[in-house]
């Protein structure tokens, strides 16, 4: 039967390429190509969170030591496996085996970014350090059980029904190592590296193949599925890289399961038509909707599309993030709820984890640079100055797990660990990839400014000066340097209804109508203060339950927005906590916004707000940016904010 997973005959050729120079080009190549990490320099305040994350979790004596000297302790203790289901089996486990993989990824971007051979050499020796804990059959995990990858029937009558996040993550975790030091060789040179990462897929395949189990067999069976098969973004790259044929069939051999005759959830390819929104296609969505496990899947069919030119996966990808952003694109700038695709575009009670934020930025970035379309960069903008950069701590030594839209985030701690946390260890990621899609051009050797956070980037022999403090500032100057034939296109935000662009010489003044606006929020509210949604919006309260509770809403409320930027009332512009729990709004009562520039102290922008409107009084209000209003962990109390109006 042809599942129509074959390799193109354009592919095949390249297979052969491959197998001669060691490496695969893309069968469809990408519309757009961004710079080189070392020739790009994120600035301006964004960057100076960045640096300072760095500084903390990557180059400090304290990250090389305890915080990567923590993960990796999760491979010489293989101690994830350790919840016992059934006397004298291990059939459950949790995931501290991610962290390293994690980690190790922004690191290996970051390290490539700087240039800074101490910092290369580390990744390089930590790699090893791991790799001595490494199987002579090529595995390497933090599972003492290497085939405890599923839960078998005896175990799901016994558990009497499979529920909770810690069961068997076997999978999932060896899938960010197995990423990780393939970013790591790309960093370092190291063939080790390399030889170490191909023994521990082809370990991999060979067990699944003896135990004859299907990816969507694995794992939580919850989760259908979805973190053991995120394995395929990593594995056409490993593909890519080697050309060894092996990694493609091991991909074309999962692909069927998500284009099933009999419907089995998640069932992407034939699913991707559906207008009605994601989460209503199969029963509990609580379960099977994890958005960043998910959204892991959708980045490794972008990968397929690549190396093979199939258009049927680029499109079914399009598809369901098209959907989601309709159907999950909270107030935050982000897509789901805590984690979960469960209607978050209906939530005013706004709440998001970070690690989806990335994941979002990342599969926008990646349909950027494949289509050219800039609708996705659209996307992008406000999960990054708004999302992401509210859950990094401005000292850098931390982050958060889930930003709130009111009181103060969650900042929790996982599986025991100090020093490391799952979002924490991403956060590297998405700053790297803002980096990658500053500047970008197209197969036509168009240039094409996507980004105007401060920087510099530096692109086939064109180098672009962005400077402006955007989006807190409205004017930007972007000087470009060593091309005097470049030709250069802006792009212009889509909530920006104007967008003026002056030359003189070599440099562009642009100029950006900033659009104030108050925008109604959702109007459908899970009031009751019982249930999934409130306990997730509780989550990780601990002494300030009662303040964070009584800043959920039950009824729908109006958000104020500066460009891309959400603004928020905070106790750093003088809020008291009295006026950021209350719940009175102006929504749907007839209102319009005034901004004016000011200043606060402790924030990156600041805004008198007066909301008028004939025949009442004007209601004024001191607001600042949303990442600046409460980006570190509550001690005082005086970290709190609300962005409801």
């Amino acid at each position: 039967m042809n599942l129509g997973f074959r390799v193109s005959a354009t592919a095949c050729a390249v297979l052969v390429a491959g197998s001669l120079f060691g490496s695969v080009p893309f069968a469809r190549p990408d519309a757009m190509r961004g710079p080189a990490l070392k020739d790009v320099r994120l600035r301006g305040a964004p960057a100076v969170k960045m640096n300072r994350f760095f500084q903390a979790r990557m180059l400090s004596e304290t990250a090389q030591k305890d915080v990567f000297g923590e993960a990796r302790g999760a491979f010489r203790d293989r101690d994830d496996d350790e919840r016992v289901v059934i006397p004298g089996k291990k059939m459950g486990g949790i995931w501290r085996g991610e962290f390293w993989g994690k980690l190790m990824l922004g690191t290996a971007r970051v390290a490539d970014y700087l240039q800074d051979p101490a910092l290369t050499k580390f990744v390089a020796d930590e790699c090893h350090r791991l790799m001595a804990y490494q199987d002579a059959d090529g595995y390497l995990g933090s599972y003492a059980d290497k085939e405890n990858v599923w839960i078998p029937e005896d175990a799901k009558k016994a558990m009497g029904h499979v529920h909770g996040w810690n069961t068997v993550w076997n999978l999932w975790n060896r899938k960010y190592a197995i990423w990780a030091m393939l970013m790591a060789y790309k960093t370092t040179g190291d063939k080790a590296i390399l030889a170490s990462v191909e023994r521990q897929m082809d370990q991999w395949i060979d067990m699944m193949h003896r135990l004859k189990l299907p990816l969507i067999e694995t794992g939580q069976p919850e989760k259908v599925g979805l973190p053991s098969m995120s394995v395929l973004k990593p594995l056409l790259m490993l593909y890519a890289e080697t050309g060894k044929k092996a990694y493609l069939d091991y991909a074309q051999e999962m692909l069927p399961d998500w284009d099933r005759a009999d419907g089995r959830c998640p069932n992407f390819y034939r699913n991707a038509d559906r207008a009605d929104a994601l989460y209503t296609w199969y029963p509990n969505p609580q379960a099977w909707g994890k958005s960043y496990e998910m959204m892991s899947c959708w980045s490794g069919l972008l990968e397929y599309a690549r190396m093979t030119g199939d258009e049927r996966s680029l499109e079914t990808v399009k598809k369901l993030r098209d959907n989601v952003l309709r159907t999950e694109l909270n107030v935050l700038g982000d897509v789901g709820y805590v984690d979960q695709f469960y209607g978050a575009a209906s939530q005013p009670n706004a709440c998001t984890e970070v690690c989806d934020t990335i994941h979002w930025i990342r599969l926008n970035l990646d349909l950027y640079l494949m289509t050219g379309d800039k609708t996705y960069c659209d996307a992008i903008e406000p999960a990054y100055f708004n999302a992401f950069l509210a859950g990094v701590y401005r000292d850098g030594t931390w982050g958060a797990f889930a930003i709130r839209g009111a009181m103060c985030h969650n900042h929790d701690r996982q599986c025991g660990y100090a020093w490391n946390h799952c979002c924490v260890n991403n956060v590297p990621r998405a700053f790297m990839d803002m980096a990658e899609g500053s500047v970008t051009v197209d197969r036509a050797g168009v240039y094409h400014v996507n980004f105007y956070q401060d920087a510099t980037v530096t692109l086939d022999g064109a180098t672009f000066e962005i400077a402006g403090n955007y989006p807190v500032g409205n004017v930007v100057t972007v000087k470009v340097s060593g091309r005097t034939d470049a030709k250069v296109e802006f792009r212009r935000p889509a909530w920006c209804p104007k967008l003026d662009v002056a030359r003189a010489g070599d440099a562009y003044t642009l100029t950006f109508d900033m659009n104030p606006r108050l925008l109604d929020g959702p109007d459908t509210v899970t009031a009751e203060k019982k249930g999934w949604h409130y306990t997730r919006y509780l989550h990780n309260y601990r002494a300030w339950k009662n303040a964070i509770s009584d800043s959920y809403r039950a009824t729908p409320a109006a958000t104020v927005m500066w460009g891309p930027l959400l603004l928020a009332k905070s106790r750093r512009t003088g809020a008291s906590l009295n006026e950021l729990t209350d719940l009175a709004t102006v929504r749907g009562q007839g209102y319009s916004v005034k901004l004016t520039p000011s200043t606060g102290d402790g924030v990156w922008g600041a805004w008198d707000v007066e909301l008028t409107k004939p025949g009442a009084p004007a209601i004024r209000a001191k607001a600042c940016d949303y990442q600046s209003a409460g980006d570190e962990p509550f001690a005082d109390g005086t970290v709190r904010f609300s962005v409801w109006f």
